[in-house]
């Protein structure tokens, strides 16, 4: 009975259908670039993160780049910090 009550606690503090601090790497394309943040969108969801020049690298190409080089529509992955921080942006 304590297990199936300790299973039910822990789906609930999961959350249904809310990503998990370690799902945070993003597939899709750029669909917002602001001074201080950045939206990718794929089919499923769209995620916005904040954009920090000390800490968000960019690359183009394999190629290391800068915030100035992202552009719209551009097919992009990123990968989130936990306080939503890009830390990584890859476009192709």
């Amino acid at each position: 009975m304590k297990r199936v009550a300790l299973v039910a606690v822990a789906l609930a503090l999961l959350g249904a259908g809310e990503p998990l601090a370690t799902q945070r790497k993003v597939a899709g394309v750029i669909t917002a670039i602001e001074p201080q943040a950045l939206t990718i969108a794929s089919s499923q969801h769209t995620v916005t993160g904040k954009i920090d020049p000390a800490r968000t690298k960019v690359t183009v190409q394999g190629k290391p780049g800068s915030l100035g080089d992202l552009k719209l529509s551009s097919r992009a992955k990123g990968e989130l910090c936990l306080d939503d921080v890009w830390l990584a942006i890859d476009t192709h």
